[in-house]
């Protein structure tokens, strides 16, 4: 696992700043705080910081060519199914220097081009600067595990596995995209391509892209069918089959030349991950987990810790309190880049440092839910889609106006909103929404309210709707596309190499999210149970207590905690003088909203935490800048 970066000029005949790339590199030295190197050729320049995990020795050294030096490559990720490819790689006259996946993915790019990505089974972002053509190929995963930046100023290309990285070129413009600033509040988290800078993009999962000269192309080289089904079998078959997938997908990701642990949560997902590592182990595996006291709302230790017995884990475990998040806050600002509004990063990232005292790669069970259908609002969705095409005065009236006056109930309150939203795209994006239309016209002064209008929060999951598709494929679809790669996955790649801990995703191997793609809906969801194939392919293998449990989100006590001990500290932050003179807000509003939830009628707290991180990124990364807002 690495931190990779570069810069590409425009002009054939430039040089590219080699100490600008140093600078690039250092700045991503928790990526890889093992090994680092530049490489710089003419118009570009490779850096990369590395965690070593397969082959530790020397050979493994990034930036690496080839044998006669014609291509370099700077790689971030793991290609688990190598020494395959390395196996017909040889066949084909290839011979290898070192051990590493590196070299492997470079020789697949040396004898297949483009097409190299094919090829490879893994979690990656990498750039490869091919001498003869002139040109940087730069690449990012199929389902987005591993983050890429970059950023087309008027005479060169920056690219970097995080955003600070690209930071360190004081040309590069730290204006607002008012897009990236109306998605954040909208969502909580960016939306690919666009970031909360104007002027950085995000590399698209599954996409790679050339550039060479002036000229850049991204292009997609993958995509998922949901409405490509596989010949029907009968659900005990298909059991096995899902069964076998996910224990291959396992045993691949936990190669490794050095200790491999895994987080486990007591959910289906996690447990699953640990119940196949135990079986494929000599040894106990070591798992991690996190929670909250308060109440079992937020704390699902007790279920971790059975899930531990059975499967025999050598387990440790966390339990956190409100001076923790404090302790914590400003590190997971500065990892982030962005602003980021999922509170679960906090408890992902102290666990990853408690893991990271014990092992150098963690298993995880992220993606369970989109390619199985795990969520509650699947549900939702399915049974409230008729009763939207009641007529408009039975879904209106009187009943939205009692339960909207009604205190807390978020959930309802929600269920009972979708009812008056027809478009589906638009409805689905409303499940996710933190600061809704009317809210966000409530919290932006005029300026930007106005800007703000015009961006279309939903043109993302209108982009992705396939209205041919079963509905549960289509949400699922979504949910790959967006959610999860710009939602999930970013929060735990960042909170992890906060740390210097590689974390792999065993349930998002493309393979088997192609198999799930091409099972029917009532494999996933059946009545109201979700998950319904899967379960069955572990039963036997999980406490059934396990397997029957509740949904359970990675729940943070905000909403208790900012009325309670973290009162001041929000408060402080949010109604500080420097706060009140961003020209974004209507702070007025803002007091309307910490008051409400103060006195408990609201909950609000999802809202005061992007405000909050919003105002600590801004000081962080804006304040500084000569002439930010």
């Amino acid at each position: 696992m690495c931190g990779i970066c570069g810069v590409l000029h425009v002009d054939p005949e430039a040089r590219a700043d080699a100490g600008l790339v140093e600078a690039m590199t250092q700045s991503l030295v928790h990526r890889g705080p093992d090994d680092a190197g530049v490489y710089a050729d003419g118009p570009v320049a490779l850096g990369n910081r590395r965690l070593k995990v397969i082959d530790l020795s020397p050979k493994g050294h990034q930036p690496m060519a080839n044998d006669d030096g014609s291509l370099w490559i700077v790689y971030n990720g793991e290609v688990y199914n190598f020494l395959e490819v390395r196996e017909a790689l040889s066949v084909r006259g290839h011979r290898f220097r070192s051990k590493t996946d590196t070299e492997v993915v470079l020789k697949a790019y040396e004898e297949y081009g483009e097409k190299f990505l094919d090829h490879l089974n893994g979690m990656f972002a990498l750039a490869i600067w091919d001498a003869r053509r002139r040109r940087l190929l730069l690449a990012r995963d199929r389902l987005g595990i591993k983050p890429l930046y970059y950023a087309r100023l008027r005479d060169r290309l920056l690219f970097a596995s995080e955003i600070k990285a690209l930071l360190r070129d004081p040309a590069l413009p730290r204006e607002l995209s008012i897009r990236g600033l109306t998605n954040y509040f909208t969502y909580g988290h960016s939306v690919a391509p666009d970031t909360i800078y104007a002027a950085v993009r995000k590399l698209l999962p599954g996409h790679y892209a050339v550039a060479s000269g002036a000229d850049f192309q991204e292009i997609c080289y993958w995509d998922v069918d949901f409405g490509a089904k596989l010949p029907a079998e009968p659900e005990p078959v298909l059991a096995e089959r899902l069964r076998a997938q996910v224990e291959r997908s396992v045993r691949r990701q936990m190669v490794a030349d050095v200790p491999v642990g895994a987080f486990l949560s007591g959910g289906v997902d996690s447990s699953a991950v640990v119940a196949f590592m135990a079986r494929a182990s000599g040894q106990p595996v070591r798992t991690f987990s996190v929670g909250f006291g308060g109440g079992r709302a937020y704390n699902e230790l007790a279920d971790a810790a059975r899930v531990a017995r059975h499967l025999g884990t050598e387990h440790r475990e966390l339990s956190l309190r409100e001076e923790d998040l404090l302790e914590c806050l400003g590190t997971l600002v500065h990892h982030y880049d962005e602003p980021f509004g999922d509170a679960a990063a906090f408890p992902t990232y102290l666990v990853a440092r408690l893991a990271r005292e014990h092992v150098t790669v963690c298993l995880t069970g992220e993606g369970g839910d989109e390619i199985f259908g795990g969520y509650r609002r699947y549900l939702a969705e399915r049974y409230l889609t008729p009763l939207v095409m009641l007529p408009r005065w039975l879904r209106g009236g009187t009943i939205p106006g009692l339960v909207e006056a009604l205190p807390r109930l978020r959930r309802l309150k929600k269920i009972v909103a979708a009812l008056g939203i027809e478009d589906p795209p638009r409805r689905y994006g409303h499940w996710l929404t933190v600061f809704n239309d009317e809210m966000r016209g409530a919290l932006f002064a005029d300026f930007y309210s106005n800007l703000a209008q015009r961006v279309d929060t939903c043109g993302v999951y209108r982009q992705y709707y396939r209205d041919d598709w079963d509905l549960i494929d289509r949400l699922l679809y979504m949910d790959l596309k967006t959610w999860l790669a710009d939602g999930y996955l970013e929060k735990v790649d960042k909170a992890t190499m906060a740390v210097s801990l590689e974390a792999r995703v065993p349930l998002l191997d493309h393979e088997l999210v192609e198999f799930m793609a091409g099972l029917p809906a009532r494999h996933k969801i059946r009545g109201l149970e979700t998950k319904v194939l899967f379960k069955r392919a572990l039963k036997g293998l999980l406490p059934e207590q396990t397997l029957q449990k509740p949904k359970h989100g990675f729940a943070v006590p905000t909403d208790r905690w900012f009325r309670g001990r973290l009162r001041g500290f929000v408060a402080e932050i949010l109604f500080d003088e420097r706060t009140r003179r961003r020209p974004y807000f209507n702070h007025a509003y803002i007091e309307q909203l910490f008051a409400a939830h103060q006195n408990g009628h609201r909950v609000y707290s999802d809202q005061l935490w992007l405000l909050l991180n919003f105002e600590l990124w801004h000081r962080q990364f804006l304040d500084a800048v000569p002439g930010a807002a």
